[in-house]
């Protein structure tokens, strides 16, 4: 009995289709199951007695075919059709051979010509010892950042001698501003993967500032200083002197000390979801929940001892001013971004981007004390305000806005063993906060200040843009 070639190939694909449970498992067992199925080559291909049919045993050989010309692994079309469980007379009239599929063994495709799933084509993704796999990642880095610098904090004077009047800037304002210095702080990542192909993972990350403060103390230097502001009362600039030495009438001395701080600190949890890659070459859509913390403070003081003889107070009297101005920026919101990790042999580079949105609460607190303690038996005075902080600003303001905070990481990194060594570079903006520098008004009233009557400095409240950036030195694991 002869067969075409479209019954040739029905049988072929029929019999292949046994060997799918193969797939998807080491080299070894896929070449050992590669020959089921597999037409022998003794014979014409056209010549139904050359053709082996699978055998229906027990011990799940099903498919196997074989090149002995034995006659009992030699079958006739009918005996294919009773064994399969057909009648007798169901094969078509050009010879074509239809294959039963409910009597299939269950380790064995169970229809004719299906297809091979794409779980079951691709390679296991269980981990190996050549990829990251594992049970989740560890981040542990130290960060050298620097802020934005605050150009808004008064401007403290200096003289060209002892005795001439203050009037070149030495520190603070435009020229000298604040905030600049590195900062020192530390971050950790942690999270675990959801599942074996390291499709989905959960995550955190908290960092935070260490070293946060900044202290400048001006003296007299053998030349005079102060502190400048604008006089209202006047209608022009002005200083409260703190050193000068005036001859014949005696010299003030004192010193003037500047206290800038930033606090900063967030903490987030996150969850990661593979959207193109694979584990070593792999971008992921990430998102979830963000919690950050920006506070500023400035502090202003200065003491003087007076020794001006023809004018109050008396010589000998300590007088000590302090401005105090400091502000709290509490953010909660949601972020949604994109990281890259690729790896080429033992060098590997990330990168990140996203966004944070939500609600930034915001709070400005000024205070102020004033102490002047002449030589005894003259009563001490003391006062709650400052020389920028005055009964007409001092107090606290609190808003809220919404706002987007955008942040950017960049990572190289070198493995060694399980852990990489890694060097990289942050940008953390934030658009709208509150700093320390930026509540104060450099317009006072001056003449107003011995009753408390001052109409400024006034109660500005301020939001401006401030970024945090700079280097991370660090070590990552996969565990």
């Amino acid at each position: 009995m002869r067969m075409n070639r479209k019954t040739l190939t029905l049988i072929a694909a029929s019999l292949c289709g046994a060997g799918t449970s193969a797939m998807g498992q080491d080299d070894s067992r896929f070449a050992a199951r590669s020959n089921v199925g597999r037409i022998g080559d003794s014979g014409a291909q056209n010549d139904v007695a050359n053709i082996a049919v699978p055998s229906l045993s027990d011990n799940g050989s099903a498919g196997r075919l074989t090149d002995q010309s034995s006659a009992s692994q030699i079958a006739s079309p009918s005996d294919v059709a009773s064994d399969a469980g057909l009648a007798p007379g169901s094969v078509g009239s050009e010879g074509d051979l239809p294959v039963a599929t409910t009597n299939a063994p269950a380790d064995s495709a169970s229809k004719l010509g299906s297809t091979i799933s794409s779980a079951e084509c691709n390679t296991s993704c269980a981990p190996t010892s050549a990829s990251r796999g594992g049970l989740g990642w560890a981040d542990f880095d130290t960060l050298l950042w620097w802020g934005r610098s605050q150009t808004n904090s008064p401007v403290i004077l200096g003289g060209n001698s002892p005795n001439a009047l203050p009037t070149n800037a030495i520190g603070g304002g435009l020229n000298h501003p604040v905030g600049n210095d590195l900062l020192v702080g530390l971050r950790a990542n942690l999270g675990f993967w959801l599942d074996d192909c390291e499709n989905y993972g959960f995550g955190g990350r908290a960092w935070g500032m260490l070293s946060n403060g900044t202290n400048q103390t001006f003296t007299n230097g053998g030349n005079s200083t102060g502190i400048g502001f604008f006089n209202t009362s006047l209608n022009q600039p002005d200083a409260y002197v703190v050193n000068l030495d005036r001859g014949v009438f005696g010299a003030n001395t004192g010193t003037i000390t500047v206290a800038n701080e930033i606090d900063a600190f967030s903490g987030e949890l996150y969850g990661r979801a593979l959207l193109i890659g694979d584990r070593n070459n792999r971008t992921d859509l990430i998102g979830g929940y963000t919690f950050l913390r920006l506070d500023s403070g400035y502090s202003l003081s200065s003491s003087v001892l007076d020794g001006w003889t023809d004018t109050p107070p008396p010589v000998g009297t300590v007088t000590s001013i302090t401005d105090q101005f400091s502000t709290k920026n509490t953010f909660h919101g949601g972020h949604i971004g994109l990281m890259n990790d690729l790896r080429r042999g033992r060098v590997g580079f990330s990168l990140l981007g996203k966004i944070a949105m939500g609600d930034m609460e915001s709070t400005s607190i000024i205070s102020g004390t004033f102490s002047q303690v002449p030589p005894p038996p003259a009563v001490p005075d003391y006062q709650n305000r400052g020389l920028f902080a005055q009964n007409s600003n001092i107090g606290s303001i609190t808003r809220n806005s919404f706002t987007f905070i955008p942040e950017m990481n960049a990572r190289m990194r070198y493995q060694l063993g399980r852990a990489q060594l890694g060097v990289g570079y942050s940008l953390i903006v934030l658009p709208q906060v509150a700093m320390a520098t930026s509540q104060i008004d450099p317009n006072i009233d001056a003449l107003a200040i011995p009753t408390q009557t001052t109409t400024t400095p006034l109660p500005n409240f301020n939001l401006e843009s401030y970024f945090l950036h700079g280097l991370d030195l660090g070590v990552s694991f996969a565990f």
